[in-house]
This record gives C-alpha cells, structure tokens and sequence, in this order.
C-alpha cells in the first residue's frame, strides 16, 4: 500500500471558507425577508385559492357538499354531518386558517361578517357537488397591494390585482 500524502498548496483557507460562509448567510436572510414580506398580501390569495379548488374538487368527488365558515383573523372548513349521524348540522374540520393581512368578505346580500365559530355553524361560502360555489368576492389587502378575487361558479376563482 502506498502511503497518502498531502499537499500543502491544496484545500482552502480559512479566510476563503469565511467569505463562502458570510455570501451564503447574506443570500438566505435576503431569500427569508423577501418571501416573509411578500406572504402578507399574495400569501392569503394563494392559501386561499387553493383551499377553494381543493374543496370545491372534494365536493364534486365526494358527492357531498363543503364549506367555509369567516371566523376573525381566518376560516375555517365545514363539512356536513355524515348520514345517519346523530348530530344535525355542519361540523368544522381541522384548525382555523389565519390570514397573514387582513381580508374582507362581500357576500350577495353584503358585508360577511367573521364571527366566533357557533355551537351549530353554518358556512357562508358553499361548495355543492355539482361544481356550484356561492357567490362572493374577498378583497386581500397587504403590503401596498389590493388583490380581488370574486367566485366565477363553474369556472373556479378569479383574482386580480389592483
């Protein structure tokens, strides 16, 4: 076997591994402060774009209707009771979705209000099985940006930014 040797001219020094180190800590606090900043105003539109398609696909898949409830800050998911369940009415699922910015809601008839989560919740915005979702409009108000997204029915949700 043959011995290894080193060579001293080889490798990096201390003060290059320094610099690679201090280049890369600048790159991922600029990446973290641009993505926190931008998560106020699009984040909400997104989170919330993509709970709308992936209930309204549950309850076309599912032949069984889902909703959304407003409660302050967020939503929450509601879905109705299973058949032949001994409760009558809507049930939430899982945990509260919190906006990062502020939101307001415009049902038909006005303003939908956020409310704290009642013993029997109903939900303001319905998604039925048969790709029908109840009309609204939410206006996502962030850092120096206005997005409007409106329910398009059968055509999914519609947002643009103002």
């Amino acid at each position: 076997m043959g011995r290894i040797t080193t060579d001293p001219e080889a490798g990096f020094t201390l003060l290059e591994m320094v610099v690679v180190v201090a280049v890369i800590a600048v790159l991922s606090v600029t990446a973290t402060f641009s993505i926190t900043d931008r998560s106020r105003g699009e984040g909400d539109v997104i989170r919330f774009a993509a709970a709308y398609d992936r209930l309204r696909d549950a309850a076309i898949l599912s032949a069984t209707p889902q909703g959304i409830i407003l409660v302050p800050g967020g939503w929450q998911v509601l879905v109705p009771p299973a058949p032949g369940a001994a409760e009558n009415g809507w049930q939430p699922l899982g945990r509260e979705q919190k906006f990062r910015g502020e939101a307001r809601f415009e049902g038909p008839e006005g303003a939908l209000l956020p409310r704290e989560l009642p013993r029997a919740p109903r939900p303001d915005i319905t998604f039925l099985p048969d790709g029908q979702v109840s009309r609204f409009e939410v206006t996502f108000i962030g850092n120096d940006t206005l997005n409007r997204c409106r329910s398009a029915g059968l055509l999914g949700l519609e947002c643009e930014a103002t």
